[in-house]
């Protein structure tokens, strides 16, 4: 039997997605857990849920922006593409968590959820139309990709930005879109003037020899 088959998919529409996070780690707690269970006890709110699963620690753990921001980068294009079912790479869904690190990781974003489902309601529909969701979808994978840079602090901004725009998302909350996007562009604003500050005092320093 595959550790996907352990897990019960959630069988209440109106189950909020931190239910669903929580369900997830009290049936797996202390054990292992796969990508794939993941996506399919996360359902129809994969997308979102899965970029906050992958973007928010690299707010508060270092090093692992390369690791965690390419599913990010890759789930982004399957939004711009249109695509409403997740779809990664089976060798991705197989990938263990530890149940240190997942409940770690669940633990955060649970609590993040929480609070942002308190204020998240349906609002500005244009923004997260299926027009606009391809739009975010492409940005999505822009900031992630500027995530996966090694700059000190630099994780912070855009993995906020993801995980707004990505709220945006399952609530179908278009200003809390926005808010992530506009966050997501400081993040990006940021990493760039951090590199050209970066080149110029390499620059300076070459200058010197």
């Amino acid at each position: 039997m595959t550790l996907e088959k352990t897990i019960e998919p959630a069988t209440d529409p109106l189950e909020r997605t931190s239910d669903s996070v929580r369900r997830l780690t009290e049936q797996k707690r202390g054990q292992p857990v796969t990508v794939g269970e993941i996506l399919d006890t996360l359902q129809d709110s994969g997308f979102g849920v899965l970029m906050i699963l992958f973007a928010l620690p690299n707010a508060v753990i270092p090093g692992i922006s390369f690791i965690l921001g390419a599913p990010v980068v890759l789930l982004g294009l399957q939004i711009a593409s249109g695509r409403k079912k997740v779809w990664l790479p089976e060798v991705m869904r197989r990938q263990v968590i530890s149940p240190a690190v997942f409940e770690a990781v669940a633990d955060r974003v649970e609590r993040f959820l929480v609070w942002i489902e308190k204020r998240a309601r349906p609002r500005w529909g244009v923004v997260v139309s299926d027009g606009g969701e391809r739009l975010l979808g492409l940005y999505i994978s822009i900031v992630a990709a500027f995530l996966m840079l090694p700059m000190p602090f630099g994780n912070i901004l855009p993995a906020f930005g993801i995980a707004f725009m990505s709220v945006g998302i399952i609530e179908k909350d278009g200003k809390a879109a926005i808010l992530g996007a506009a966050i997501g562009f400081l993040g990006i604003l940021y990493l760039v003037l951090a590199f050209a500050l970066g080149l110029q005092a390499l620059k300076a320093v070459i200058g010197m020899l």
